[in-house]
């Protein structure tokens, strides 16, 4: 029965649970410069909402590095971010952001929620920088990644056809909610035909996130009791 399919909260990570600031910027440039001999343009690039895969391609690119040695070089790309991100979360002091941790507990415990990650980072990445901001990764049973797909729009169908494949039974879209922080993250839930849940905590304004509509806008997770409504009821 369509009651007894929980709730599926797809989170973003970067701006909606945790706040990485430049420290993110910094291992980019070191992954690339390991790998091109340059991090292109990469202290002025806009990296909010994207994937790491339409970042490294966009830098490169710009950076006059032909396509196909971008596409080759693609997975050591990432395992470089990888490498460079599991160096450094002992000492990245990754800040999460306002209600993360309350909220998180809560929706741990509770059987009627399932929660995945949509996220533009590299997968094997994400554990570190969770880790690195005290959040554990095991709370999130699937997801998909940055690393997997260069537009984000393609990765919350990813991500549901995993879960899918789980239970091995559909999942109604219109139990499914996207949480970030973004505008990209809008036009992803949008594309997937998913309601979204944006929070301010990010590079965007409540104003420029109320532009593009979202389904439900907070400055941020701080109201646990909100939170919770919201979800309970979307």
């Amino acid at each position: 029965m369509m009651t007894d399919i929980p709730r599926i909260l797809l989170f973003d990570i970067d701006g909606t649970l945790l706040g990485s600031g430049e420290k993110v910027k910094i291992l980019m440039r070191r992954a690339l410069e390991d790998v091109f001999g340059t991090a292109g343009q990469v202290d002025s690039y806009e990296m909010s909402g994207k994937t790491d895969w339409q970042i490294v391609t966009d830098l490169i690119l710009q950076a006059g590095i032909e396509s196909e040695v971008v596409e080759d070089k693609r997975s050591a790309t990432f395992a470089a971010l990888t490498r460079h991100m599991e160096a450094a979360a002992p000492t990245l002091e990754m800040r999460v952001l306002p209600g993360v941790t309350e909220l998180l507990e809560q929706l741990s415990d509770r059987p009627e929620f399932i929660l995945g990650l949509v996220t533009g980072n590299v997968r094997e990445a994400v554990p570190a920088k969770l880790l690195a901001a005290g959040i554990d990764p095991a709370m999130f049973r699937f997801g998909a990644f940055g690393s997997e797909h260069p537009d984000r729009n393609a990765l919350p169908a990813l991500a549901l056809s995993r879960l899918e494949q789980s239970p091995g039974v559909p999942i109604p879209k219109e139990k499914v909610l996207v949480i970030g922080d973004t505008p990209r993250d809008i036009e992803c839930a949008r594309f997937t035909g998913l309601k979204v849940f944006c929070v301010a905590t990010g590079r965007y304004d409540r104003q420029v996130l109320a532009e593009h509509h979202p389904d439900y806008l907070l400055d941020d997770l701080s109201e646990t009791e909100a939170v919770l409504s919201i979800l309970r009821q979307f």
